[in-house]
């Protein structure tokens, strides 16, 4: 059974690993068009903006998945009706956010005009990048995990196209390209959704059955939204050591990411799917075993990986970037990228625990965790303005308060699984 189990997530892995790679060819020729400066600042920071309004309309459903594995076990009919609703709802907070948005930047100054210029047009990926997400989400419950994968390699085969096929590219243009691939792989997805599981689509926006599934989204995205403080702080550390160097730290933390992507995605995608399945059924005898059974694969692997990585890194980044990157430059990615890998190493050896706060339906104490870290995060950040220390220093820090998040988790969802065994 193990050897079965090994042998799919390795084909789950090894789409990752295509996917990643994509994105990695992606994030190089970007690079190598646009260098590092102000052009490579302003897509990555669109892209965390995007990111953290995503948290709102994601409060709607986030909780979805073990409410819509419980009513695909009893009900199908049940589930069509979650899942429309709650893809009816995130349509229209995802409108009401971009008209928002448009009001506030058509109003006030809060944007360059270049950053402006990109984010007219990046901003609408919201609607369909979340109806990406959702639709993640059931395909996952349904047993469709490579999926998962295919859609955004889909996405960046799209945009290698466009990069490798228009000389002249402009951020815009990059845009438009994004959110014409998004649609498309939307339409595939609803392609699955409609046709091959079956489920049938209502016009319809509420239903008191699922005021418990909205409750606790709210609830997972407040936590969220702390939790992502982190995304609003680290940008304002390193842009203050001026222009580039943000960059720096997206390419850096790019490559510490790829890894996680490849090798803890696939793997936890399976582990949250098999766990809420164990819960419906009462089969808590079964969760420690599993807990083991991923972090045996996931640690391991992340740890050999990073390795591999580091080490190689230097001769990538002189190979690909042809010059773009200056000795210091390369330097300065390297030690982010080994400081991140240890904040993703205690990430990665959280996931599993993580993921049962959220299966065990601990909403309120996944907040108060996140609220820890944000705590944590915060302190770190005035500490930082206060006396001016390199940015290396609040890197460590960071893993630091990932840790203790860690700590508090852990303590946590060891003292559910034995309740439950009693």
């Amino acid at each position: 059974m193990i050897e079965n189990i090994l042998n799919k997530n390795l084909q789950y892995n090894l789409l990752s690993l295509l996917k990643a790679f994509l994105g990695f060819i992606f994030i190089i020729l970007l690079g190598k068009k646009f260098g590092i400066g102000e052009e490579t600042d302003i897509y990555f920071l669109a892209i965390m903006i995007i990111t953290y309004l995503g948290y709102f309309i994601q409060s709607l459903w986030e909780a979805m998945p073990q409410y819509y594995i419980a009513a695909r076990i009893k009900n199908k009919e049940q589930a069509s009706k979650i899942y429309s609703i709650l893809l009816n709802d995130l349509l229209i907070v995802s409108i009401f956010i971009i008209i928002l948005y448009f009001i506030i930047s058509e109003n006030f100054n809060i944007l360059s005009a270049q950053n402006k210029n990109f984010l007219d047009i990046y901003i609408f990926l919201l609607i369909f990048q979340n109806i990406l997400f959702i639709n993640k989400g059931v395909l996952n419950s349904e047993h469709f995990y490579a999926s998962f994968y295919i859609v955004d390699i889909f996405i960046y085969l799209l945009l290698l196209l466009a990069l490798l096929l228009n000389e002249n590219i402009s951020l815009v243009f990059i845009a438009y390209t994004a959110l014409f691939a998004t649609i498309l792989s939307n339409i595939g997805q609803f392609y699955l959704i409609f046709y091959k599981i079956k489920l049938s689509y209502r016009f319809q926006f509420y239903d008191e059955t699922l005021d418990e599934i909205y409750k606790n989204s709210i609830k997972l995205k407040i936590g969220s939204l702390f939790y992502g403080i982190k995304d609003i702080i680290i940008p304002l550390v390193f842009t203050s050591f001026g222009v580039g160097t943000y960059s720096l730290y997206s390419y850096a933390n790019k490559f510490a990411s790829v890894v996680v992507q490849i090798i803890n995605t696939p793997i936890m995608g399976v582990f949250s799917t098999k766990i809420n399945y164990i819960v419906a059924n009462r089969e808590y005898n079964k969760i420690k075993e599993n807990i083991t059974q991923v972090l045996y694969q996931t640690v391991v692997l992340f740890s050999l990986s990073i390795l591999i990585v580091y080490f190689i890194l230097p001769y990538v980044l002189n190979t690909f970037f042809e010059g773009k990157f200056t000795s210091i430059d390369i330097s300065n990615i390297i030690d982010i990228f080994l400081f991140m890998s240890i904040f993703y190493f205690i990430w990665v050896f959280q996931s599993p625990y993580g993921r049962l706060i959220t299966v065990f339906k601990l909403f309120d104490y996944g907040i108060y965790t996140n609220i820890l870290f944000a705590f944590c995060i915060s302190i770190l950040y005035f500490l930082f303005k206060m006396f001016h220390f390199d940015y290396i220093y609040f890197l460590l820090g960071l893993s630091v308060s990932q840790f203790i998040q860690f700590l508090f988790i852990y303590n946590t969802t060891n003292h559910k699984i034995e309740s439950f065994k009693k």
